[in-house]
């Protein structure tokens, strides 16, 4: 059998400590298994292949470094073991980033201790060459396997924006036919349709334009004067003519330079999302200003977010364990980016006392930051 990634098939070059460590290969991975298959969320479900992968080969490269006769450094130099291991686990399994982590730092504490039990002594250098080993493998691993969860992330986005086209088309069609053959009450409603149509149509190419173009040269955003109170209660209008909650608007008139359609889809994103998730109950959003900022926030009072989501609330298609709640996980990523061009940040406060509260804090002058 294939010993490490270089191809080699034989123990002659290497170390007696090295053979030592190869020796008691089946051991440590009996024991890893066991492990990885009763601490790692998912992992009982992988198969065995699929749950070694490259990790023999990593581990047959920690036993070269180990001996002199050879010039890697570590057991993760020169290789690509460990970013294949990220790869296949963001393409094979369910894994988290956290859990590629965990599964590494097992094998190095099982490969200490069945050495110890074998009676194999590592010198200071060894210990460290080990360590070295599994502190580059996780990085590399990890490096992989976040790129290519962002890779299949930015297909689903374009599949997404790219088939709701089509159904779009329709709409908006039907709706300048209905606009030009109905009259009285239906003039309003055709309106309306043909309005959010075409204000679908925009949102959906400024997508794809994000998606296309590399976020370190996203054009800067069309600014303008905004009153921010005055959309707000267009949210509000939208809010309530949408959803059964009841959503009031308060607070005072500031004006400044934002991008009106990023701003309102944005706070769309927040009271709907406080709608949704409010149980019925009436969401509150607040317009007010201090020193140079806006700051906008939507209130609601379901349940709270639990602590451990807190961290990840923003991160792209994550949308929580609330199976019966529909929607895409990607309104939150929206909303923080949009403050983020507008030099500003979204933040969350959320107990059980005091409901669920994002705030948008923009400077009220976003011309310094978007270079628009």
């Amino acid at each position: 059998m294939m010993l490490s990634t270089n191809q080699q098939s034989s123990t002659k070059n290497l170390s007696e400590q090295s053979r030592k460590v190869l020796a008691i290969r089946d051991d440590v991975f009996a024991e890893w298994e066991k492990r990885v298959r009763s601490l790692i969320l998912g992992a009982d479900e992988v198969s065995h292949p699929v749950l070694l992968d490259t990790l023999p080969l990593f581990y047959g490269n920690i036993a070269e470094a180990l001996s002199p006769g050879f010039e890697r450094a570590n057991g993760a130099s020169d290789s690509t073991a460990a970013t294949g291991h990220g790869s296949e686990r963001a393409r094979t399994t369910e894994y988290k980033a956290v859990e590629i982590v965990h599964e590494y730092q097992l094998l190095r504490d099982v490969l200490f201790e069945v050495a110890k039990q074998h009676g194999i002594k590592f010198s200071g250098e060894e210990a460290r060459i080990i360590r070295s080993s599994f502190d580059q493998a996780i990085r590399d691993a990890i490096e992989e396997f976040t790129a290519l969860q962002r890779t299949f992330r930015e297909r689903v986005a374009a599949s997404l924006t790219h088939d709701m086209r089509s159904p779009l088309s329709v709409i908006v069609s039907g709706a300048e036919l209905l606009l030009a053959t109905s009259p009285g009450q239906s003039d309003k409603i055709a309106r309306k349709i043909l309005d959010n149509g075409l204000r679908l149509e925009t949102m959906i190419q400024e997508q794809l334009d994000a998606i296309v173009q590399p976020a370190p040269h996203t054009a800067a955003l069309p600014l303008a004067q905004v009153d921010a109170l005055a959309l707000a209660r267009k949210v509000g209008e939208h809010v309530n003519d949408t959803t059964s909650a009841h959503c009031e608007v308060s607070g005072e008139a500031v004006t400044g330079w934002w991008n009106e359609s990023a701003l309102r889809r944005a706070l769309e994103n927040l009271a709907l999302n406080a709608a949704k998730y409010g149980d019925g109950k009436a969401v509150s959003v607040k317009v007010a200003q201090t020193h140079g900022r806006v700051v906008i926030s939507v209130h609601n009072c379901g349940n709270p977010i639990p602590d451990d989501r807190r961290k990840d609330i923003f991160e792209y298609l994550n949308r929580g364990e609330q199976s019966d709640k529909i929607g895409w996980g990607i309104g939150l990523p929206f909303v923080q980016e949009v403050a983020k061009r507008h030099g500003g940040t979204v933040v969350l406060d959320s107990s059980e006392q005091a409901g669920t509260t994002f705030t948008l804090d923009i400077p009220i002058d976003g011309r310094q930051f978007n270079g628009g």
